[in-house]
């Protein structure tokens, strides 16, 4: 059998072969992407989904203001925690918090709420 006839039939097959795994390998990327994405999704739709707390809620002790332990319990207020605490007593109360969300949202508090 003449070996030059079947020169460009291995060249064809491995050509294919080669072309086929990439696909392959395209596909599985897209899928990993997909995943991914979903997942972070997922985790967005449960970080909305997480219940709101009240103040009461965290004032653990109900003595009417919240220390940063109490704070703790909620990532974001922890964060601005001595922001927001205007007389940097250590203790942060309702009225302190929303003057501190007043002026961050640029507004004026409003002493009547």
């Amino acid at each position: 059998m003449n070996t030059s006839n079947r020169k460009p039939l291995i060249i064809a097959l491995a050509l294919t072969a080669a072309m086929s795994s990439s696909l392959a390998f395209a596909q599985e990327q897209d899928a990993t992407a997909a995943e991914a994405t979903q997942q972070a999704e997922t985790a967005t739709m449960n970080d909305a989904e997480a219940p709101r707390k009240s103040w009461a809620d965290i004032d653990v002790n109900q003595d009417g203001s919240v220390s940063k332990d109490e704070a703790a319990s909620v990532p974001a207020l922890s964060q601005v925690f001595d922001e927001a605490d205007a007389d940097a007593d250590g203790s942060l109360t309702a009225d302190e918090y929303k003057a501190y969300v007043a002026k961050a949202q640029g507004g004026a508090a409003d002493p009547a709420q």
